[in-house]
């Protein structure tokens, strides 16, 4: 594992997932509104997904 610890881990993961869930909430509730339920799912994958990313970022650097 790259992090220092396991709280970095989760407080990183934290802060992307809260970003990501506001750039997903705030700008796309005119077309149709999204229920929390699907939008907190939706972000929950893209931070997991750009963790594991920055992982592979890391390990080729």
């Amino acid at each position: 594992m790259f992090y220092e610890n396991f709280n970095v881990l989760i407080y990183g993961f934290l802060v992307w997932w809260v970003i990501l869930l506001a750039f997903k909430r705030f700008p796309s509730s005119y077309p149709h509104n999204n229920t929390w339920k699907k939008d907190i799912f939706i972000t929950f994958i893209q931070s997991v997904i750009l963790f594991a990313v920055f992982q592979v970022i890391i390990y080729f650097q």
